[in-house]
């Protein structure tokens, strides 16, 4: 009895620190700061990401974000998650291009969730076009596929 006592507990807090690493890595992505340069493609002074040393140290690295599928139709096939539902996300006003990565799932499919946890590698994007953010070779996590 005492040895299945301990084993929920552990448990208990393995899935509570998982949850945690969820929450933490958006506290990290949404505390980003901007440089304005001239874009020549744009003929116009646009918003280029200064990321963190937090940030930096995720970079290429498999992480885990649970956040909210925003529905917008993407030309590359990839998925837009948000840390906040579709009503205050980047796209509706509020927030900011930190708060949503592009999530590239390892086998595409079509997303019915509104709620998502996925596992992958961020990419950092400082580039002119794109999200700041990607997940590439992702899957969502509780899937069967």
């Amino acid at each position: 009895m005492k040895f299945r006592v301990i084993i929920f507990i552990l448990l208990g807090t393995l899935l509570s620190s998982f949850s945690l690493q969820e929450d933490e890595i958006w506290e990290k992505l949404l505390n980003v700061d901007w440089e304005y340069k001239y874009s020549e493609e744009f003929e116009m002074d646009i918003p280029f990401p200064l990321f963190t040393d937090e940030v930096k140290a995720l970079s290429e690295k498999e992480v885990v974000i649970k956040g909210f599928v925003l529905p917008v139709e993407t030309e590359d096939n990839s998925i837009m998650l948000s840390v906040y539902p579709f009503s205050s996300c980047f796209f509706c006003g509020g927030a900011g291009p930190e708060s949503v990565v592009a999530i590239f799932l390892k086998n595409h499919r079509e997303i019915d969730e509104e709620e998502v946890s996925f596992k992958g590698t961020l990419h950092l994007n400082d580039q002119e076009t794109g999200l700041i953010y990607e997940l590439k070779d992702a899957v969502e996590l509780n899937s069967n596929y």
